[in-house]
């Protein structure tokens, strides 16, 4: 038998468990506020992503933090302005709360945030200073990273030996044609010769490399302008004793795992490089930033350094280039 005492507590237990229940299953119950999910697209000027390895993952990092929903997009063709255009539009068109493009054609670009094509926030993946349109800018100075990278050639080659830079005919992006300029300008100011060698493609590359293992002149540096460039350089380097010889020293930009296991292995004697880890993660968190907040002018210039072979294990290099997310 139970008590009236008994029967109060079992009503007072019942009643108890009901306003649970109508708590759990309507808002009554304090919850902690969603957060909102930033759709941020990246579009870069490239039709693959090998040199946006670290990159994408200071990316990935910054959209964890952030809340932020990223997507990597590439382009079907390397440096085609048209198609980055149009998918700049296509991605404003599906909602994107804020775009970074790192831009296949800088003009185009420009004109189309001046002639407020694009209403979303917009952070530039930039090589030089941005127009007064771009209220986010992430800045490279590849004129001073050439500069940079012929400075050091020239403190480590033979007084009057010959330069050759290796550029794309074809494919002239704003990145190569400063770096290439800051060369030539710290190359004028040399004994060394200077001279620019286009070719088109890999087996243009591989037909200019050729024809040195029939050089006759004394020894020549190769400057290769783009992180392609040098990788190729460096794999036949690697398959040719005879180029060795020919070859005084194979020196370019750019930070991908085989241009790192070249260095390691002497076959490239200087790369100059950029924290991309940093960019990646400082773009995004500078895109959630302009969605939350709007759109507040903000440049951040990132530095190039120089790394050789004896530097490479470096702590402070290994931690830029081989990043732990």
């Amino acid at each position: 038998m139970i008590g009236k005492r008994g029967k109060l507590l079992v009503v007072l237990y019942v009643v108890f468990l009901a306003v649970l229940f109508l708590m759990c299953s309507t808002d009554l119950i304090i919850r902690e506020p969603e957060k909102e999910i930033y759709q941020v697209a990246v579009i870069i000027e490239e039709a693959r992503d090998d040199n946006y390895g670290n990159f994408r993952k200071g990316m990935d990092q910054a959209a964890m933090e952030f809340n932020a929903d990223v997507r990597f997009i590439t382009l079907y063709e390397k440096l085609n302005a048209e198609e980055q255009m149009e998918l700049i539009d296509r991605e404003q068109q599906d909602g994107a709360d804020a775009l970074i493009v790192a831009p296949a054609d800088g003009e185009q670009v420009m004109n189309a945030l001046t002639k407020n094509q694009v209403t979303i926030p917009f952070v530039l993946l930039g090589a030089g200073e941005a127009g007064e349109s771009v209220t986010k800018n992430i800045m490279v100075d590849y004129k001073q990273m050439g500069e940079l990278l012929a400075q050091k050639m020239i403190e480590d080659m033979p007084e009057n030996c010959p330069v050759l830079a290796l550029a794309d005919s074809q494919m002239h992006s704003i990145r190569s044609r400063l770096f290439l300029e800051g060369a030539f300008e710290a190359f004028g100011n040399s004994k060394s010769s200077f001279q620019i060698v286009e070719t088109a493609g890999e087996q243009e590359i591989r037909i200019f490399m050729e024809g040195l293992e029939n050089w006759t002149g004394g020894q020549v540096a190769i400057l290769a302008e783009s992180p392609e460039i040098l990788a190729e350089a460096a794999e036949l380097l690697a398959d040719s004793p005879t180029l060795s010889k020919r070859i005084w020293g194979l020196y370019g930009r750019g930070s991908t795992i085989p241009i790192l296991n070249y260095l390691d292995r002497g076959l490239v004697k200087g790369i100059c490089v950029t924290d991309e880890f940093s960019i990646g993660y400082l773009s995004v968190s500078m895109a959630v930033e302009a969605a939350e907040k709007g759109a507040e002018k903000k440049v951040v210039a990132i530095d190039s350094v120089y790394i050789d072979k004896e530097s490479l294990r470096d702590p402070v290099y290994e931690k830029l280039l081989f990043p732990i997310e």
